[in-house]
């Protein structure tokens, strides 16, 4: 039986093939004990990714596998969460999930090499094209909103930043904000907010009290 609150997990997990990362991310779970778990970087493909789902003691999953040594995304629940699957690509999860109201949740994994990540935005305002219901967008997005968001090595260019700023504004989603450390990857002196969720204005009316907490970094350079 719910008990009404949701919580989601969303961690870019740096690679799941060694038994290090699987007891770190058994630590996350237990702690945190999600309803919904979204991974990305696992670098697994189904088979392992089965055997993950088995693990952790979740009931389904949705896959994007690995492409060798990188990428791969993995959503994981348990029976007691409606979820339905819309899409899956190399960027994102898209599911509606049944709750107190129908809505709809997307994993985000954005594209790292600067020449790509308009792949991303593009990515983004195609999903947005396919559904009007209340959405919510979650996940390693591999650009900051502002310069204030990174600190140590170059700052990026307005154009840059302008680039995420008017996906977000065309999708009609705003930042949800955040408690705990402001930067969520952190690599040598650099320190970024990498990772974050997302809404439209539906979502936010339908949970209002909506928290997105940044957890403590775990053997990823990303947090949880």
């Amino acid at each position: 039986e719910r008990s009404g609150t949701m919580k989601i997990l969303a961690w870019n997990c740096w690679g799941l093939a060694s038994s290090r990362a699987v007891r770190a991310l058994l630590e996350v779970q237990k702690r945190e004990r999600p309803d919904v778990l979204f991974l990305s970087e696992t670098h697994l493909g189904k088979v392992k990714a089965e055997n993950l789902r088995r693990r952790l003691g979740c009931d389904k999953f949705i896959i994007h596998e690995s492409d060798g040594r990188s990428g791969g995304l993995l959503m994981l629940w348990n029976k007691e969460v409606v979820i339905q699957q819309l899409d899956v690509s190399q960027y994102y999860i898209d599911v509606v999930v049944w709750d107190v109201e129908e809505w709809r949740l997307t994993r985000i994994y954005g594209e790292q090499t600067w020449d790509h990540k308009d792949r991303t935005w593009e990515a983004l305002r195609s999903l947005k094209e396919k559904s009007s219901l209340p959405w919510m967008v979650l996940g390693d997005f591999n650009e900051i909103l502002y310069n204030h968001e990174k600190e140590g090595g170059r700052a990026r260019t307005q154009r840059q930043l302008q680039a995420f700023q008017e996906a977000l504004a065309d999708c009609e989603l705003g930042d949800m904000g955040f408690t705990g450390d402001k930067f969520t990857w952190q690599r040598g002196k650099i320190r970024e907010r990498l990772d974050r969720g997302v809404s439209n204005a539906l979502w936010n009316s339908l949970f209002p009290n909506a928290l997105l907490v940044n957890g403590e970094t775990l053997k990823s350079d990303h947090r949880p």
